[in-house]
Order: C-alpha cells, then structure tokens, then sequence
C-alpha cells in the first residue's frame, strides 16, 4: 500500500521537517554576544578617550571621538544584520537606535572640538550619558532574556 501525496505531506508538516518557525535563538544568541563584546569594547575606548581628554589638544581629540562615533554607526549597522526571535526585536531596535544616537552625540562632540566650542561639546556630552543609559539599558533587557552574563 503506498501512501497518498496529501498523508506524506501532512506527516511532513506534523514533523516540521525542511520547516522553521523563525529566527533560531541559537544563532541570535552567539551573534549577539559577540556583538556584546563588541559594544563592550568600544565602550571601554570610549571610557579611556574620556579619562585622558585633558591630555589632548582639540584636534586630536576630535579626531578620537570622530573614530568612536564611526565604530558606534557600525555597531548599530551589525546590530541590524542580527535576525532575532520575535521577543527580542524590540529591545534590540531600541539597541540600534540607541548606538545609532550615541554615534551622533560623539560626532557633535568631535565636531565641536574642532571648532573649540565647550558650550557645544557640553550639551553634546549630556545627551551622550543620556543616550549611552539607553544603550545600557537595551543591552540588560536582552542579555538577561538571553541569559548572558551582564558585563562582556
């Protein structure tokens, strides 16, 4: 007795076999963390361009924090790239956007120094704590999901 079109195909179904529901946490979960290392490292280059800021002229400093906001632009870009399961699209949008503003925020400050505008730089720099707080708090939200450890 052969079995019918419709039996194998609905077996195939029942099974999921050359299916998939979505995006596999699995692979989220690798891309993410080693995005996490990542942002992680460019927030500790952002930590040390701060602390040594006064041991710097304008231009070079503008030139450090320009290249800061390039890497913050990439690292909203392959945030982008990642495929995540419905219950983290969310926050990782708001992920991207944050790295998305906080890149914004380095290139005002980049550009001010050029102009050695402290007024500028100032507010520039307020709106960097705030945005980098968004960063913070995206990448909490996900890890935690995800179950990653809170630091690296």
């Amino acid at each position: 007795m052969k079995p019918t079109v419709a039996a194998v195909v609905l077996a195939a179904a029942v099974a999921g076999c050359g299916g998939s529901s979505g995006p596999s946490l699995s692979a989220f979960k690798s891309g993410f963390a080693a995005q996490k290392r990542s942002f992680h490292s460019l927030g500790l280059d952002l930590q040390k361009a701060i602390a040594t800021a006064q041991n710097k002229t304008d231009a070079q400093l503008a030139s450090e924090i320009g290249a800061l906001a390039t890497r913050a632009r990439q690292q909203a870009s392959a945030l982008g790239r990642l495929n995540p399961p419905s219950q983290y699209r969310t926050n990782l949008k708001r992920l991207q956007a944050g790295f998305t503003a906080v890149a914004g925020d380095l290139q005002q400050i980049a550009t001010a120094a050029t102009k050695h505008d402290a007024t500028t730089a100032r507010s520039a720099t307020l709106a960097l704590i705030q945005d980098a707080g968004k960063v913070k708090a995206g990448d909490t939200a996900i890890s935690a999901g995800l179950r990653l450890p809170a630091g690296a």
